[in-house]
């Protein structure tokens, strides 16, 4: 166990434990549709099925700004591809801050991938398309129209270009945190990717971990 993992392991258990729940991002929607692709940079092109959760990184009560999380699972023929993305700050597009509403939230991978061979980082971005609702309730996702997103990537912060959209077909429903899956980028992802900085995917190993044991030890 390296350093990382005794530093956020054992307080991301604790705290998922007391809280009986995910300790960010514990309540969000679920909605099924699917990706069109549009960049060589995707380990495959063309349309592909997603399921989407939206959530509340905080969880702070009703339309108060908060971190806004879209977790993207791309069903992908080898393997699923787990994307989590979050609401930043409009201006370097890569630090997480609360966004107004659900039509204004600009989200990042925060992390970038590469691949061992190539030293090129690339962010994986998602803006809304209009029509989305103008406040960061989650119980407003439930009436709301059907949701579209364009999906860019960036490899610095002007250098963006468009890779494809994401259109969620079913109305969305909220449940329970225990009846909704769990996304893991550091599990799920395909072949040959990694995320960079390498100790952004410790981290996130070590805290999700964590939190699914804290969550598994109340059900015990």
């Amino acid at each position: 166990m390296n350093y990382i993992d005794s530093a956020l392991r054992v307080p991301f258990s604790l705290a998922s434990t007391l809280r009986r729940a995910r300790v960010f991002h514990a309540h969000g929607v679920v909605a099924q549709g699917h990706a069109e692709l549009g960049s060589h940079w995707w380990p495959v092109q063309g349309r592909v099925p997603v399921t989407v959760r939206l959530s509340r990184g905080v969880g702070l009560p009703g339309s108060v700004p908060d971190i806004l999380g879209l977790s993207i699972r791309l069903h992908l023929a080898a393997r699923p591809w787990d994307l989590l993305l979050a609401s930043t700050d409009p201006v370097t597009r890569f630090l997480p801050c609360p966004a107004l509403s659900w039509s204004t939230a600009q989200y990042s991978s925060l992390n970038a991938f590469r691949t061992p061979d190539n030293d090129s980082r690339t962010w994986v971005l998602a803006s809304p398309d209009a029509g989305q609702p103008r406040t960061a309730s989650l119980n407003a996702l439930s009436t709301a129209d059907p949701l579209h997103f364009t999906l860019s990537l960036a490899r610095s912060r002007s250098d963006t270009t468009a890779a494809g959209r994401l259109s969620l077909e079913t109305p969305v429903s909220i449940g329970d945190d225990e009846e909704q899956p769990d996304f893991d980028p550091v599990l799920h992802h395909p072949d040959g990717l990694e995320m960079w900085p390498e100790w952004v995917a410790d981290a996130r190993r070590a805290a999700y971990s964590g939190s699914r044991s804290g969550r598994h030890s109340v059900d015990a």
